[in-house]
């Protein structure tokens, strides 16, 4: 994998572990990764950097002696008192920083690209020597395990290493060649084993090394090895550095993933579990919600008729607009007086804003009965490691979801109720006041022209009847009465055909989701979004590191 890769999918992890998460699961475990991701990042920027290896093992197993055997010199403490190295040596060339903290440095200038460190024994009874190695082990990257027939198998050791397996390159070197039959293969076998990726192990006897260099003679009889062990460490992995870096970096994106996979493994199923189960909740509020709502104004048809004839009134001129104006306002007084309002305001578009409106305290009523199936989606979320909602602000979600769905699916029904009223006022109000106008026209309008024209034109005046403008206005209140009762009724029967239109798109608006859990399936949404991606990320990882 090229380093442009390594550096697309570092930054990949950085996006998904950056995002903040309310999820208990995966908010539990972005802290350590967040950690891990910035040591990856750190280490990233150190691939062209030389390549930093280190002495790694217990007490007495030739760390101090092997570096010195590495360097042809004594440059680190040796000795037969336990623990020996109290603090760390560092071998490097010329030029590079001293960041390892506090250590003994040696500056080499026959070193190319590598940084040789001793380190203090991985057994130690002093905590701090425990600490000075882990804050090393994050920048090495090579690990010469230092072993004998006695300590190749050190657990403390092994512990140290677990958790960086596969994101340092580890070599078994085998110190006391000259004292210790060859254990290698069990050793390697064991390491492998463990989970180790294990290229190749030394056997070396690094005293008998360092006593050759000293006195400049040729390695031999059981240190023959070393000579093997310094071409490896000094002249094959320093050009190597970069592969060998993007390969640990390789490592420990994928043991950074996995972790991430372990910690929300089977989690997939168990939020699409929960899912299901508000679902099923949010469906038995609907269920419930559409008989509240069908009983308040479905099976209540003056309601639609108050509707309907509210909006006439605004549209309403002439007589009999002006009638059926003053006998809507006289309907509507009692409400008035005692200053209630009707369900009616449930089928005006505007009403289901604001705290005061009728549609608000029907829905705020309406929420409340709904406390039981709020403490079991509750009990639920918390199971799955969602924070679970106050019920004050689930049944305010509750009222502004269920107006959303209210004014969303009641828009056609507004419409139709605004057609419906410029229908009855536009054309049918003014065919009403045509029909008074004739009667009264040919019932008192003629005979009164009769008698003025008879007048001006000096012609017989013909009188009107004696109760004559009684009998006709008597006729014209009769007519102007039914015309009325007829707009009434008119009314009234188009409002109740409104009424059997909203039952199909209430059905439609109350079989969607939300009620109050849209907050939470969001959560859940995102959850399953993180799986998802992690998923993706762990294929990708798999098929390009």
């Amino acid at each position: 994998m090229s380093e442009m890769q390594l550096g697309e999918i570092i930054e990949r992890l950085n996006r998904f572990a950056t995002e903040d998460a309310s999820w208990e699961p995966l908010a539990g475990a972005l802290p350590e990764v967040r950690r891990r991701i910035a040591w990856i990042q750190e280490q990233y920027e150190r691939i062209p950097s030389p390549l930093v290896v280190l002495m790694f093992g217990g007490t007495g197993t030739g760390k101090s002696t092997l570096l010195n055997a590495l360097a042809g010199a004594p440059i680190a403490e040796t000795g037969e008192m336990r623990p020996t190295t109290d603090t760390p040596t560092v071998y490097h060339p010329a030029g590079v920083l001293n960041d390892f903290g506090p250590a003994a440095y040696v500056e080499d200038a026959r070193l190319d690209n590598l940084i040789l460190i001793d380190t203090p024994d991985t057994d130690s009874v002093r905590t701090e020597h425990a600490e000075m190695v882990l804050s090393l082990l994050a920048r090495a990257d090579v690990v010469v395990f230092c072993g004998t027939q006695e300590k190749y198998a050190n657990e403390r050791s092994i512990a140290l290493l677990r958790p960086i397996m596969n994101e340092r390159k580890i070599v078994p070197v085998q110190t006391h060649a000259d004292v210790n039959p060859d254990i290698r293969d069990d050793w390697r076998a064991r390491m492998i084993e463990e989970g180790f990726d294990i290229e190749r192990a030394f056997r070396v006897s690094a005293l008998d090394a360092l006593n050759a260099k000293i006195e400049n003679h040729s390695v031999s009889g059981s240190a023959v090895e070393f000579e093997a062990l310094d071409e490896y460490i000094k002249k094959k992995l320093p050009p190597e550095r970069r592969s060998v870096k993007e390969q640990n970096l390789g490592g420990a994106v994928i043991n950074t993933v996995n972790a991430l996979s372990t910690a929300l493994e089977g989690r997939r199923k168990s939020l699409e579990t929960l899912n299901d189960r508000l679902a099923k909740i949010e469906t038995d509020i609907a269920q419930k919600s559409l008989q509240q709502v069908q009983r308040k104004v479905l099976d209540e048809p003056h309601v639609w008729v108050v509707a309907l004839a509210a909006a006439v009134s605004e549209r309403a001129f002439g007589l009999i607009g002006s009638l059926f104006r003053i006998l809507h306002g006289l309907r509507m007084l009692p409400s008035r007086i005692t200053r209630t309002l009707s369900p009616a305001g449930l089928l005006r578009p505007t009403s289901l804003r604001g705290a005061a409106k009728v549609g608000d305290r029907f829905l705020r009523t309406l929420a409340a009965s709904f406390s039981a199936e709020h403490a079991e989606a509750n009990a639920h979320l918390g199971r799955e490691g969602f924070e679970p909602t106050l019920f004050e602000q689930w049944e305010k979600d509750f009222v502004e979801e269920m107006d959303a769905h209210l004014a969303r699916y009641l828009e056609p029904v507004h419409r139709q109720l605004t057609r419906s009223a410029t229908v009855l006022t536009r054309w049918t109000l003014p065919l009403f006041e045509l029909l008074w106008l004739a009667p009264f026209v040919f019932t008192i309008g003629f005979p009164i022209y009769r008698y003025y024209a008879g007048l001006v034109g000096h012609m017989d005046v013909i009188l009107p009847e004696a109760g004559f403008l009684s009998r006709s206005m008597g006729m014209l209140a009769c007519i102007v009465f039914i015309e009325l009762f007829l707009y009434s009724f008119l009314v009234r029967w188009r409002g109740r055909a409104l009424r059997r239109r909203c039952m199909r798109y209430l059905r439609k608006g109350f079989g969607t989701s939300g009620f109050g859990f849209g907050a939470a399936r969001r959560e859940i949404d995102k959850a399953i979004g993180k799986v998802t991606e992690l998923e993706k990320m762990r294929e990708a990882v798999r098929t390009q590191v």
